[in-house]
Parts: C-alpha cells; sequence; structure tokens
C-alpha cells in the first residue's frame, strides 16, 4: 500500500487540487510550517481526522471574517489525554497615510500536523495597477527573521482577487552581506537560501465561488556546528510544499462543495562524516473531499461529507530505514436545526475506515487498522460580534486503552470583530 500510494498519489493530488478545494489558507506561514510537519505523529491520536474536521471554523463564519479589516478567531479542542488543539488567527488594519495602510497578521497554529507561529507586519501602499505590501516577521533570532513583498489585485468584496507574496526566509542568516547566523547558541548559516513564493486567487459569484493557491518553500541546506570539537558538524537540507482549491456551488436546490489539500515536506539532518546515515525524513499528506447541503424547512438543514485522506512518511538510516502509509475514508452526517434567531443545533456522525501499513524499522506507534465512529452535539450562538460554538463528541467504539465512565471529547469556537 505504501508504494502504490507513493508512485499514484502525486498525480491523484495535483488533478484532485486542480478540480476540488480545501479550508481558507492561512493568513501567513513560514518555514516552521514545512519543518514541524508530520503525518506519521497524526497516530498518537486514534481518532485523528474526526477532531481536525471538528475542529474547523463553522463556514457560515468566513465572509465576515474575509470582509473584517479587525477580527480574531480561535479553534481549540481535545487532541489526546494531554494535547490540545490551538488554532489563533488574528488580523489587524489602520491607516497609515491618505490611502496607504498599516496591517498585523498573526497565526498560531499547535496541532499534530504542525507547530508554528507566524507574526507579519505589513505596510501596504495602494496604486492603480494593484497594492504592494512589505512585510516584516520579527523573531528573537536575528537570522529567523522573514521580509515579504506581496502584490494585490482587488479585495474580500471584488469578484476577483489574487494576492502574489514573494518571501525571503530568514532574510539575515548568511544572505548577501549579512551575518547573523546564531540559532539559539549555535551557529548555522545557510549554505543555500531558502525562499518561499506564494500565491492565492478567488473568484466570488451569486452562486458559486473558487479558490485555488499553493506555496512553495525551495530547497535550502544550512550547516549546523558542533557544540564540542568532538561533535561532528551536521547539514540540514529542508524543501516542501503546500496546493489547495476549493469550489462552491448551488444548483438544483442543493449547495455542492468539493476541497482538496497537498502538502509535502522532505528534510534531513545528517553529519558531514555520514557516521549517523543519511537521516532522510519525507513526508506528504493529501485529500479529496465533497458535501452537500440542502435546506429542508425554513428551520432544518441537512448535510453529508465524504473525505479521503491519504499519508506517507518514509525514513532514513539514523532513523529508519522505514515508511509508513496511511488511508481515512470519512463519511460524515449532519443535522442543523435553527432555534431562533442566532442560535443553532447540531447533531451528526462520523465513520472514518482507517488503513495502516509499515515497513521497517520506524520511531512511530499506531493504532493500526481500524474503523473509528462517533456522534456528536454542538450548540452555535451569537452574542453581538461574537460568535461562539461548542461541539461534544461521544465515542462509540471500544478503546484500545483505559477510559474511565466513557470516552468523549469537546471542540470550542470563538470568532470576533472589532
Amino acid at each position: 500500500m505504501i508504494a502504490f500510494a507513493f508512485r499514484r498519489g502525486l498525480p491523484a493530488a495535483l488533478f484532485a487540487c486542480a478540480l476540488l478545494a480545501t479550508a481558507p489558507a492561512p493568513a501567513g506561514a513560514n518555514a516552521e510550517e514545512f519543518s514541524s510537519f508530520d503525518v506519521a505523529r497524526q497516530e498518537e491520536d486514534d481518532e485523528s481526522l474526526l477532531d481536525h474536521v471538528l475542529t474547523r471554523v463553522p463556514r457560515e463564519w468566513r465572509d465576515e471574517w474575509e470582509h473584517a479589516p479587525q477580527a480574531f478567531r480561535t479553534s481549540q479542542g481535545c487532541l489526546t489525554a494531554g494535547q490540545w488543539f490551538l488554532i489563533n488567527d488574528l488580523k489587524l488594519r489602520t491607516a497609515l497615510g491618505t490611502k496607504s495602510t498599516f496591517g498585523l497578521e498573526m497565526r498560531q497554529s499547535h496541532d499534530n500536523v504542525e507547530s508554528f507561529d507566524y507574526l507579519g507586519l505589513s505596510f501596504a501602499f495602494p496604486r492603480r495597477w494593484g497594492t504592494t505590501s512589505i512585510i516584516f516577521q520579527p523573531s528573537y533570532d536575528k537570522s529567523r527573521q522573514d521580509f515579504s513583498l506581496r502584490w494585490e489585485l482587488g479585495a474580500d468584496t471584488t469578484a476577483l482577487q489574487m494576492q502574489a507574496t514573494f518571501t525571503v526566509e530568514d532574510m539575515l542568516n548568511n544572505l548577501w552581506a549579512f551575518r547573523q547566523t546564531r540559532v539559539g547558541n549555535a551557529s548555522e548559516p545557510y549554505l543555500v537560501h531558502p525562499y518561499e513564493p506564494e500565491l492565492r486567487v478567488v473568484t466570488r459569484h451569486a452562486a458559486w465561488r473558487a479558490e485555488a493557491g499553493g506555496r512553495w518553500l525551495t530547497p535550502s541546506r544550512r550547516k549546523v556546528f558542533g557544540a564540542t570539537p568532538a561533535e561532528p558538524n551536521h547539514e540540514r537540507y529542508l524543501w516542501g510544499t503546500f496546493a489547495y482549491g476549493s469550489l462552491e456551488v448551488r444548483a438544483l436546490g442543493l449547495e455542492w462543495e468539493t476541497r482538496a489539500t497537498n502538502q509535502q515536506a522532505s528534510s534531513t539532518d545528517r553529519a558531514l562524516d555520514f557516521s549517523d546515515g543519511d537521516r532522510l525524513d519525507y513526508r506528504r499528506q493529501w485529500s479529496a473531499e465533497g458535501t452537500l447541503r440542502r435546506q429542508l424547512t425554513t428551520r432544518l438543514s441537512a448535510s453529508v461529507h465524504w473525505m479521503y485522506q491519504a499519508r506517507t512518511q518514509l525514513v532514513g538510516q539514523g532513523i529508519g530505514p522505514g515508511a509508513f502509509g496511511g488511508i481515512d475514508r470519512l463519511t460524515h452526517g449532519e443535522l442543523a436545526w435553527l432555534l431562533s434567531p442566532g442560535w443553532i443545533a447540531r447533531v451528526g456522525a462520523m465513520v472514518d475506515r482507517i488503513s495502516i501499513d509499515q515497513q521497517g524499522t520506524t520511531p512511530w506507534t499506531t493504532y493500526g487498522t481500524r474503523k473509528e465512529s462517533r456522534a456528536y452535539l454542538g450548540l452555535a450562538a451569537r452574542f453581538g460580534r461574537v460568535s461562539v460554538e461548542g461541539i461534544e463528541g461521544i465515542e462509540l467504539d471500544h478503546e484500545p486503552y483505559e477510559v474511565t465512565f466513557h470516552h468523549d471529547k469537546g471542540f470550542l469556537k470563538l470568532q470576533t470583530t472589532f
């Protein structure tokens, strides 16, 4: 199964990304998004995909988020007995001059897929041919500070919006005349510097909406000096890509939605004398999904959702050699009831059929091939400018670990504008 997923998965994912979709991309990201990206680590949570789907911000909140110049949202939830989902977004914008603006974008993303913090300070200058922005991403380690140049055509209220960003990652680390190569207490100068071009395109219409984009962290090589003369020097390599797309259509009395993502990263951290092997770590995750929604009455709506997700991770000598492969097939149904203006109750059920295959020596634990099913209840409410939603999930399967009374998981989402 691993070999099949590795050979066939990339063309399938690229095709899916051309036609399908995913949740909106983060406001910004950095190299840590790819260096921390992992797929096998998700096996620490035997219901990982169910948790990720229920942690998503409600689609009904999206337009308010896109149109607001100042807004905050958080999505949190139970991951494992000792881990907690934490995804925060904050954006602020104020006048810098007659037409120019100053903006702040922040994203904190910490879960079992990735862990990074992004803070971008932007200075935007509108022109007839679009808006040009200069973005600075500060960091305590000077060598990790990023600088970006962004060009944008259109806005969140126009039919077409395009955004192109070019980021110089770790700009002060051994680039041109700069020599700030210290990371923590170690010297880690770049031999090949990383860049990150990014593109996002959105088109909005009365009956349909489409979005596509992606970013590419170019290959980089960095020399890491040993802490002592006896410790060998290392060389670290990293590259990654992330592509996504979405299509939403209202037709035949239904709302049709398709999504797709493809994320991959490859890294090494090997001694220059090869004393610890090549230490390859390649990981990739792609997904395709579809949703149908229908308004049954003025207060009651129903939706069905299906998702296919494939995960691959390969490791070389020093960590392995070994390989991990996982496939999730999620079926999901939900009823939503409008209790009163501003109050919505949800009830749903989810079944995820998971196939797992491992080969060689791997550092991961897994619950193996299995079925995970869950029922859940949710309640969303609106208080002034604040929207909140809470969901309580009840696991329906026998767990392979000790559970007190009954296994349940909770999720909380909040969004507000200022």
